[in-house]
């Protein structure tokens, strides 16, 4: 099914559209995305569900400009991405990542892991400055020099959220940013999540296997064998 029969809410236009996109891998012999089109719009919420194997990862690499299709194309506010240079600076630009494991630098503090993608970018000050503002927003003012070994769980989310926000990302894609996480810590990530792409007017895209996070998504995306196949 295309996205079109698929519904949802619409912002201001399409941010991110996938048209015919075909992924392989192993020389052909595993089809990861099977000519999938899908259209991303402004400020939308995506819950992206599927069984393992079924595409999803390949599908956020490539809204993320991490990699680029075998056939088709992915279009990014109006131009594809076709290109590494389109790419690198798609990601330092316009996209931030959350991920299951949050992927925090342990060696440096909570401040520290928001100000690593600034590093090229803007001096010493003014990074640190964006980066307290930004634990402030997620609720960790108080745990700004912390180190993040001695954080629990939902602070290391939480400060993973800060850090994917830190360049004012249209898009932000999620992981399974809840999966190690018990359910109330789960609900309140997901509460800071949705509160900070607000702030900033981003579209989400969250691949998930809790149904009842994709009760509350503009749009599901359910993936089969590579391939989008509906919308429960």
């Amino acid at each position: 099914m295309s996205e079109e029969g698929m519904g949802g809410a619409r912002g201001d236009g399409a941010l991110v559209e996938l048209r015919g996109v075909r992924r392989v891998f192993e020389g052909g012999q595993v089809v990861a995305l099977d000519g999938v089109d899908l259209t991303l719009h402004r400020g939308q919420f995506v819950a992206v569900t599927g069984p393992s194997g079924s595409g999803k990862t390949t599908l956020l690499n490539l809204m993320g400009a991490m990699d680029l299709p075998d056939e088709g194309e992915v279009v990014f506010e109006g131009r594809p991405i076709d290109s590494l240079r389109a790419m690198e600076r798609i990601r330092a630009e316009r996209i931030g990542f959350v991920f299951q494991m949050h992927n925090l630098i342990p060696v440096l503090r909570a401040a520290e892991n928001v100000e690593v993608p600034l590093v090229p970018r803007l001096p010493r000050a003014a990074r640190r400055e964006r980066a307290r503002k930004l634990l402030g927003d997620v609720g960790l003012a108080h745990r700004a020099d912390a180190d993040v070994r001695g954080l629990s769980g939902g602070e290391r989310q939480r400060v993973a959220i800060a850090r994917a926000l830190v360049n004012d990302p249209a898009l932000i894609l999620a992981d399974e940013p809840t999966g190690n996480l018990d359910s109330r810590t789960g609900n309140e990530v997901m509460e800071v999540l949705h509160a900070a792409r607000h702030r900033v007017g981003a579209t989400l895209v969250l691949v998930t296997h809790n149904l009842e996070i994709c009760e509350g998504a503009d749009r599901h995306v359910v993936l089969h064998d590579g391939k989008i196949v509906g919308s429960p």
